[in-house]
């Protein structure tokens, strides 16, 4: 199938545009925005159906100015033959309409199945190649590369295949062998019981076949009648002709004796008319003179009022230097006015950049850093960016200190929780010296652990006094507090409840272990006051160095804060981002755009000035100086048309006059001319006078009365002779005229007869057709069989569709992919010059062979080569299934990412392959204008 002509009435950009004449490879040139993309929209929504408006990301195109969103296409070699498809948005509930080579029309829903046997998914896939299929290869992985290569090859087949399973499962749809549900099994039952209803209907009637013989017979009979009446009208009209005629045949005899008994030869037949002419055209002659004088004197008098002509022709090379300069000046109060707006617009921004800067609109501009101040700067950033890093650092310590101390006091706590009173543990060393004499010792005084917690938090709070200046004085006021409380809690002594004299004599065994466990818990806590006296000294150092750090970042942050404030910047702005934005130079040159706007603008309002003074003189012409320079230049084009209009009516003028003195001068001539000729009559006719010239006029005009009455005569008597002789008779004419009148009368009488009987038949057949029985049966069976016809046709052309599918597939399916993989090893290798020779598929992929016989993976490849593949084996898909199904192949810029040379043997590729398959190329390459012929290029504006 191919496409040779293009109709758009209205498409996105295109409205009303034709494109006639496809060729076998066609290619539609034009730069970005020229139509290429919509153009290749517009054949797919023919073909195909329009966009649909559900997808919001998808275009729709429709046109803004045309009344008919559509157009249609010319197509040849369909299997239909040559067919016009259209497809209109708003007719036919947006199907297409076709149009077949015997003027039948036809309207579709699914164009595809009806005439092209593919989908739009599968024209896509298969026939349509644009850059976004070459980009996605670079987004598919490395893994899916090598099967979505393979799969081009055989998608084709696969989705042919898939098709005509499609075509089979909806004829399966529509007709079972032995179904009852599909709607042409239905239709067929439905059908089946009509005829068997007529079949009974008809067998009731048995009167009615015997009506219809009685009224052929009738018809005969009239048809019999009817023929003898119309001999005897033909007779009776040429009886009467003859009759008419009798009177004009005697005159037309009488006349010819007149006529050849006087001979008025030497008189020429137009004398009279030869005289009168010349009369008349004297006549003429003369008044067209006078008007002619009349006219010239006008126009001479129209002459005098055009007062501008001179005034311009004395000042035409002054128009024309201002009319070079018009454009120019035009242009320069074009840019006078968005110069303006430029400014304007530019002065804004300054004020939002200031006010995104934090800095006041009212204060100056503070002036762009300098080399000196921002080595201060990164110094300073430096330097505070050391103390923000040496303060992490010392918190860090000092946690990693607050954590130390937190599990001494805790140790602390547990270990003074476990120690004897120092009686206690004097008696219990007593005991364990003297064993006769141990006495009960008195119980240990257990220190409270709520007071150990509360000095712990004292600590804490001393701590963040340090780190928290602003709450310092609060912290202390609360860690003396906690202190206070701790050290009440921790002097009340807890009393051990009494033992007796059994119990303690019964622990008398375990006072030397008790002694031991004691001596240990003491010499425990000497050690851990010890780290807690050490650790508190570091902990004192930490806060200290960090208060003095504190304080050198204060006086960093000081100084910042001076220098801000000298510059005029916020105080929120960090040295980093002063570094980095420098708002001072941003702001400087935004105000130097502006400064240079305004200079330029300036210039171009003195150019603009200086114009104007120059149409000085036009101004005091035309009394114009109340305009302003715009007004001027708007109006200067409108005045040099008056003034170039009013020359050009001039010259109209002038070339008027000299054409009605050309006229004058023709008209004396003509008139000496007439005199000449009504001489020439004179001695022509042998007449002196002009009294004798009409006599002789008056015998020949009666002769020539004579020949045309004989004219008229011949128009009514010739071809007549026979019928005149015929019937030259009048009496005898006039008896066979009333003779055949009364046979007349009588076939009349036994028409009317007949006729009367035919309608009481045809009323005795209606009779028997009405009632629902006979008639109803005949209409709604003959419904039923028109509807059972269309469905059974539809029914035929799925399962043609599928079979045909399927056969073709079958018929090239053992020698296709052979035939495939030559043509695809000979289309890759000749895209990589001859890098690579050979092409294998496989089981699970396929693998490519360089000429030194290094095979590679797909994803091996470089992005170029993969393109490359991937076009040769669409390609030679593309040319090996043309005998099955033959669509164009459409081409948006496909080729953008090849080099010149390997674009030169892509072109003569798709050259090749427009000999089997249409190649539509829509491209903004100017090497194509080049390389094809300018039939070949369409080019798009």
């Amino acid at each position: 199938m191919k496409i040779r002509k293009i109709e758009i009435y209205g498409y996105g950009k295109w409205v009303n545009q034709t494109f006639d004449d496809v060729q076998d490879l066609q290619i539609f040139h034009g730069k970005n925005e020229a139509g290429k993309s919509t153009l290749s929209s517009f054949i797919n929504s023919i073909l195909f159906g329009f966009p649909s408006a559900r997808k919001k990301d998808q275009n729709l195109y429709v046109p803004k100015q045309a009344q008919a969103y559509g157009g249609r296409l010319f197509l040849e070699d369909t299997r239909f033959g040559d067919v016009i498809v259209e497809r209109v948005k708003d007719r036919n509930k947006g199907q297409a309409l076709v149009t077949l080579p015997d003027g039948v029309q036809q309207t579709t829903k699914n164009l595809g199945r009806f005439l092209l046997g593919m989908d739009r998914e599968t024209f896509e896939s298969l026939y349509t190649f644009k850059i976004d299929s070459l980009l996605s290869l670079k987004k598919t992985q490395k893994d899916d590369l090598n099967h979505y290569l393979l799969s081009i090859g055989t998608s084709g087949s696969e989705r042919l295949l898939q098709l005509a399973k499609e075509y089979r499962d909806e004829a399966a749809k529509r007709f079972k062998p032995t179904g009852s549900v599909p709607p042409l099994n239905k239709k067929i039952q439905a059908a089946e019981k009509l005829q068997r209803k007529l079949q009974q209907a008809k067998a009731k009637n048995a009167t009615y076949e015997t009506s219809l013989l009685h009224l052929s017979d009738s018809q005969k009979q009239q048809a019999e009648l009817l023929s003898r009446q119309l001999e005897l009208e033909q007779e009776q009209t040429a009886i009467a002709e003859s009759l008419r005629l009798a009177d004009s045949y005697q005159e037309w005899k009488r006349l010819n004796k007149e006529i050849t008994a006087v001979d008025y030869s030497e008189v020429p037949e137009d004398a009279r008319y030869q005289w009168q002419n010349q009369q008349e055209k004297m006549a003429g002659l003369i008044q067209a003179q006078t008007q002619l004088q009349e006219r010239l004197a006008q126009l001479q008098k129209q002459l005098g009022e055009y007062v501008q002509a001179e005034w311009y022709k004395a000042h035409q090379s002054a128009f024309a230097a201002l009319q070079h300069s018009a454009a120019k000046t035009q242009a320069d109060l074009n840019k006078i006015t968005y110069l303006e707006n430029e400014i304007s617009n530019n002065k804004a921004d300054l004020a939002k950049q200031k006010m995104a800067f934090g800095l006041n609109l009212a204060l100056p501009t503070p002036e762009p850093l300098k080399e000196e101040e921002r080595g201060q700067l990164q110094q300073l950033a430096q330097d505070i960016r050391q103390i923000e890093e040496q303060l992490l650092r010392l918190d860090h310590n000092i946690g990693f200190h607050e954590d130390q101390l937190e599990n001494l006091q805790q140790e602390e706590i547990r270990l003074q929780h476990e120690k004897l009173a120092d009686d206690a543990y004097a008696a219990l060393q007593s005991d364990v010296q003297q064993p006769s004499q141990r006495m009960p010792a008195p119980a240990p005084m257990k220190r409270n652990p709520l007071g150990m917690m509360l000095l712990a938090a004292a600590a804490v709070f001393v701590v963040l006094s340090f780190v928290l200046a602003d709450f310092r004085v609060i912290a202390w006021v609360l860690a003396a507090l906690l202190a206070v409380a701790g050290v009440f809690l921790i002097g009340r002594k807890t009393q051990a409840p009494k033992r007796d004299v059994s119990s303690h004599e019964s622990s008398s065994e375990n006072a030397m272990e008790q002694f031991l466990k004691q001596a240990a818990v003491r010499e425990r806590i000497s050690a851990v006051t010890r780290e807690l006296e050490d650790l508190q000294d570091k902990f004192l150092e930490l806060l200290n160095s960090r208060e003095e750090t504190e304080e050198r970042g204060n006086m960093l942050q000081t100084e910042w804060t001076t220098f801000l404030q000298q510059k005029g910047y916020p105080a929120r702005m960090t040295a980093t981002e002063l570094l980095q934005l420098d708002p001072g130079a941003v702001l400087a040159e935004k105000a130097a755009l502006i400064i240079n706007q305004e200079a330029e603008m300036s210039d171009l309002k003195l150019a603009a000035d200086k114009w104007n003074e120059q149409t000085a003189f036009i101004r005091s012409r035309f009394h114009f100086e109340h305009l302003t320079v715009t007004e001027m230049v708007a109006r200067f084009a409108e005045i040099q048309n008056a003034v170039i209009l009013e020359e050009n009516m001039v010259s109209n003028v002038q070339d008027k006059i000299n054409e009605l003195q050309q006229e004058l001068e023709q008209i004396q001539r003509d008139l000496a001319e007439s005199h000449q000729q009504r001489q020439r009559l004179l001695d022509q006719a042998n007449a002196k006078t002009e009294a004798e010239f009409y006599q002789l006029l008056a015998l020949k005009e009666k002769q020539e009365q004579n020949l045309k009455r004989k004219e008229l005569l011949d128009e009514q008597v010739n071809g007549r002779e026979q019928l005149l002789d015929r019937y030259g008779d009048a009496k005898k004419s006039a008896v066979l005229y009333e003779k055949n009148e009364l046979e007349m009368q009588r076939l009349k009488a036994e028409l009317s007869i007949l006729q009367r009987t035919e309608v009481e038949l045809k009323h005795q057949l209606e009779q028997l057709e009405e009632g629902g029985t006979y008639s109803a049966l005949l209409q709604e069976f003959a419904l039923a069989e028109t509807e059972l016809r269309d469905l059974a046709i539809e029914w035929a052309g799925l399962v043609t569709a599928g079979e045909w599918i399927e056969g073709a597939l079958r018929y090239g399916k053992e020698d296709r992919l052979p035939l495939m993989l030559d043509d695809t090893i000979t289309f890759f290798s000749r895209l990589t010059e001859g890098a690579y020779t050979g092409i294998a598929f496989q089981k699970n992929g396929m693998k490519v062979q360089r000429k030194d016989g290094t095979t590679f993976l797909p994803n091996e490849l470089s992005q170029g080569t993969v393109e490359q593949l991937y076009i040769a084996l669409r390609l030679a898909f593309v040319k090996n299934t043309a005998d099955i199904v033959s669509m164009p192949i459409l081409i948006d810029d496909g080729f953008v990412n090849f080099d010149e040379d390997r674009k030169n043997i892509m072109f003569t590729l798709l050259e090749e392959l427009s000999e089997d398959v249409q190649v539509l190329f829509f491209t903004f390459d100017d090497a194509c204008v080049q390389r094809f012929s300018q039939k070949q290029v369409y080019m798009l504006k």
